[in-house]
């Protein structure tokens, strides 16, 4: 069996040679230069590379024979310059195929450009070449050529000799790309067809089209220009080098078997038709230096493709590493943000195994992982194309469905886990699950919010191994959800629908009953008013503040532009929460609502928390400041009750403090209040601050405040809150 195949293989390597030499010969590029005809590439020396890469020791006795009949029926020399001639050109390749093998193992033939490239360049691109020279240089000096042949055996000038050397390795080097990958696809289409999909077709598709095509009508352009046979001095002295420039910019896209195949095509137009390329050209020492330049080049393209070859190799193992988890093995959150862009449709499902953490602190983190990969080996023949595990840290796994019945394909799998155990060394484990699921969209930042809020509902399912929905109408709810995940349900409602969220305000007066308002918020669902002190929470847990306050920034700033005031002075202040202040971007977009709507920011308050003004975060610090920059005064709520002292109150950047209630409901009878009050005023009379009191609800409270020193009010004495309405407000 093995002798049929070999035998096989020789015969079909004989009937290559014997069409593809006397074609290399004839195809060879040839010039003339003081009336000799030189080669400018030897192409049969370039073919017996390739048969040797694609046969290897198959190709011998094939090469040999075809080249003795090729030479004897173009060369008519005698038997014995015959044998030297292919002796000279066979053995060299031979030998250094030989050492190649050696030092590259037994897979030495395959992949051309990947590891060994160097190896394969120095003995098959520059010693097989000079050693087949240097053997024609011996037989020239002993054995009679015809005269045809005769300058290739010695008898030449100095320069003619450099010439026909670089030619070799020419020939060697360049063109060997030129028949080894024709070859090998005409021998086996399924080459053919990878060839095609990795090397042409990656590059012709999708966002790369356009450079590729660009790129490749460029070359098609300057190739034609620099084979015509014009005879103008620019084209051959500085069109040149572009040539080279655009193969440069080639690297960097194609692959380094589509950049060796074309550039060994050009290189043969170039050096066949070369009337308009080596125009002027007409001495040894140009064509030397010519030949030169393509050898250097080819090297160092070969190199440079290998080496971003390698690069992007590495690129993508760090960009799979950077996506996916290094215990689990599983995507990460970084792979569901790319995968939900991919996917812009889906439903996002968070499945809890709710006893994970107590079994891993007696079997260790070993079983944490063994147990999210089962549980996941046993999830994926359930999914779809487009669908996919995600790993979450603890005890969750995240699970990304497209297509309609989400919630009953969920409930099948959490009921499939439920009904089976896990063995870990001999232990066979009940793990109880639990899941939440919600629709989402491509927006990432709503994604996070998402993920916060499906892993506390995940955690109420665990508590009965149910499924709950995170859905945006209440009556996808089930009648078992906690009444928090209600609250939650009808706040992502309200925000969503905007309508819900009401503007409330409350006056701030001074003594002489002129003054601003604060904007407050209520939250109308079906008819129910839901207070702040329900809400704020549970947006503050969920990671909605920013939303929220974005939301009622809008809704104030649209007020003020359908009721402008020529009054300078500020009309109404808004409390930002902390989360809010933390994003680094929270400022400029707030600037750019009020210019949007061409609103001044002075009539706006910005309302912070003590703990925001002195806090450590230099985030909130640099939103802060640029808010106050562009225009918007600064109050410090809740002042007073533990971030201030003596050191901070010194470097306070702000224009309004506001006294905590705590000091005020009882300073009409104890005796420390009074004090306190007092000491705050007089220090905001040092920076030339204003004070603002909260909770004044007695008249003996408001006329002992502005005793004190307190310049501003606020009450259920002053003014309930009431809906901010164009028939309620006063400017």
């Amino acid at each position: 069996m093995i002798f049929q195949k070999c035998f096989r293989k020789s015969v079909t390597a004989l009937v290559l040679c014997l069409l593809l030499v006397p074609f290399s010969r004839y195809i060879s590029p040839l010039t003339t230069i003081d009336g000799d005809q030189v080669y400018l590439a030897y192409l049969p020396v370039s073919l017996m590379i390739a048969m040797v890469f694609i046969y290897g020791r198959a190709a011998i006795v094939p090469l040999i024979i075809s080249s003795a009949m090729t030479f004897a029926l173009f060369l008519h020399m005698s038997f014995v310059a015959l044998v030297a001639f292919v002796f000279c050109l066979i053995i060299p390749i031979v030998i250094c195929s030989l050492i190649t093998r050696y030092y590259l193992g037994a897979r030495w033939r395959h992949g051309l450009t990947d590891k060994g490239m160097g190896t394969r360049i120095f003995w098959m691109g520059f010693v097989a070449p000079f050693s087949i020279k240097l053997l024609m240089y011996l037989a020239g000096h002993y054995i009679q050529f015809p005269a045809k042949v005769a300058a290739y055996f010695g008898d030449n000038s100095l320069m003619f000799m450099v010439v026909d050397f670089q030619n070799l390795i020419a020939a060697s080097l360049i063109f060997t790309y030129l028949f080894y990958y024709p070859l090998r696809m005409l021998l086996n289409p399924n080459y053919a067809r990878a060839f095609w999909r990795r090397c042409i077709m990656r590059d012709f598709v999708g966002p790369r089209r356009f450079y590729s095509f660009t790129w490749m009508l460029c070359l098609a352009v300057l190739l034609i220009v620099l084979c015509s046979s014009w005879g103008v001095l620019q084209v051959s002295g500085y069109l040149v080098p572009v040539i080279f420039v655009l193969f440069t910019l080639g690297i960097r896209h194609f692959g380094p078997r589509l950049m060796g195949l074309l550039w060994a095509i050009s290189a043969w137009l170039l050096l066949t038709y070369n009337d308009g390329f080596l125009y002027g050209v007409n001495t040894e020492f140009a064509l030397s230096f010519i030949l030169s330049v393509f050898i250097s080049f080819s090297v160092c393209m070969l190199y440079m493709t290998m080496m971003f070859k390698s690069n992007e190799w590495m690129k993508r193992l760090y960009h799979s590493q950077a996506m996916t988890d290094p215990l689990t093995q599983l995507p990460n959150l970084r792979a569901l943000e790319q995968h939900v862009q991919s996917y812009p449709e889906g439903t996002l499902c968070c499945l809890r195994l709710s006893n994970l953490e107590f079994l891993s602190r007696h079997y260790g983190m070993m079983m944490r992982i063994h147990c999210k990969r089962r549980v996941t080996s046993q999830i994926t023949p359930l999914l779809q194309e487009g669908e996919q595990v995600f790993q979450l840290p603890g005890s969750e796994l995240l699970i990304f469905l497209r297509g309609q019945h989400t919630d009953a394909r969920l409930e099948h799998i959490v009921e499939l886990l439920n009904s089976k155990k896990i063995k870990w060394h001999n232990t066979m484990l009940e793990i109880e699950y639990g899941a939440s699921y919600s629709v989402i969209d491509n927006s990432l930042e709503e994604l996070h919010r998402t993920l916060g809020q499906l892993s506390y509902l995940s955690d109420q399912a665990s508590e009965s191994m149910r499924v709950l929905s995170l859905n945006t109408r209440v009556e996808y709810v089930s009648g078992e959800t906690t009444e928090r995940v209600l609250l939650l349900q009808r706040i992502q409602q309200a925000l969503n629908e905007e309508d819900p969220v009401v503007l409330y305000s409350q006056p701030i007066v001074n003594e002489a009953g002129k003054g601003y308002h604060e904007i407050l918020s209520r939250i109308i669902f079906n008819n129910e008013l839901i207070t702040p002190d329900k809400f704020i929470p549970v947006i503050a847990e969920f990671n909605l503040s920013t939303r929220f306050d974005m939301l009622i920034l809008k809704k104030l700033v649209n007020f003020l532009y359908l009721h402008p005031s020529d009054s300078e002075c500020s009309r109404f202040s808004v409390n930002l929460m902390p989360l809010t202040l933390m994003q680094k971007d929270i400022a400029q977009k707030i600037v750019a609502l009020f210019a949007q709507f061409q609103v001044p920011t002075s009539s706006v308050i910005i309302e912070v928390t003590e703990e925001q003004a002195f806090s450590n975060s230099e985030t909130s610090m640099q939103n802060i400041m640029l808010l106050r920059d562009n225009g918007f005064k600064i109050a410090i709520d809740d002042f007073g009750t533990g971030y201030a002292n003596y050191e901070r109150l010194k470097r306070l950047q702000a224009d309004i403090i506001k006294i905590d209630g705590c000091f005020i409901k009882d300073i009409t009878t104890d005796a420390l209040d009074p004090l306190i009050v007092k000491s705050i005023c007089d220090m905001a009379r040092a920076k030339q601050l204003i004070v603002v009191a909260e909770y004044v609800e007695t008249e003996g409270q408001r006329a002992l405040l502005h005793e004190l020193g307190v310049h501003y009010l606020q009450g259920y004495l002053i003014g309930k809150p009431e809906p901010l309405t164009a028939q309620n407000f006063v400017g």
